[in-house]
């Protein structure tokens, strides 16, 4: 008789291959539609399909694919082809970065947390500090210029996301206490008031921004 065959388990298969470029552009995805918070390994894992150890094997850790995908984001930045006039070679630069943050909160999200800069916007940083060498100064205090124009314009992008944030046609808190306080005690503060409901715009922006590169550069 013959002798009876045990029926053979099903043989698990491979996870299916992605690449790095997919796991990239997946992240990318997570992070632009849920943010800094939407992003983990276990579920871009499950997104792609495959296991949280596999993308640890293409891309390294969490903090290294951030920095893959702000490369990746970064490319056109570091591309900009930018004029010779110093001032306005700043002027450009600052305004893109401006650009690009206001369209993708998310970068500043990561930024925030620590997280390191693509390196196309490190091209830029080199760029404008470039521009200020161009223009005379020590690069200390190019430095100290990009260092200062970026904190302006990372404090005009925490204004405007604050603002996205409110209900439509609310006054800001600072409006409030400075009606509060009154006149007699502020004002100056309170003459410019006006400027204060709709929050931080992108042409206020503009404006500060050529305040600040016109006094940086001694230029009119």
């Amino acid at each position: 008789m013959a002798e009876k065959m045990e029926p053979r388990s099903p043989r698990l298969g491979r996870p299916p291959t992605i690449t790095s470029e997919q796991i990239v552009d997946e992240a990318k995805r997570q992070l632009q539609s849920g943010g800094a918070d939407a992003l983990s390994m276990r579920a871009l894992a499950k997104s792609l399909g495959t296991t949280p150890m596999a993308l640890y094997r293409h891309v390294g850790d969490k903090e290294q694919l951030i920095s893959a995908v702000l490369d990746v984001y970064s490319q056109d930045l570091g591309a900009l082809v930018l004029p010779q006039d110093q001032v306005e070679r700043l002027r450009m630069i600052f305004t893109a970065i401006f650009e690009t943050l206001a369209s993708e909160r998310w970068i500043i999200e990561l930024l925030q947390r620590g997280g390191r800069g693509g390196s196309g916007a490190v091209v830029l940083v080199d760029r404008a500090m470039a521009a200020c060498v161009e223009l005379g100064m020590s690069p200390r205090r190019a430095l100290l210029v990009y260092r200062a124009l970026w904190n302006y314009t990372l404090g005009a992008l925490l204004n405007i996301y604050d603002t996205t944030t409110r209900p439509e046609g609310s006054v800001s808190p600072l409006a409030v206490k400075i009606r509060e306080i009154g006149p007699e005690k502020l004002p100056v503060l309170s003459e410019v008031l006006e400027d204060w409901p709709g929050g931080t715009t992108t042409e206020s922006y503009l404006e500060g921004l050529e305040v600040l590169i016109s006094g940086y550069t001694n230029s009119d």
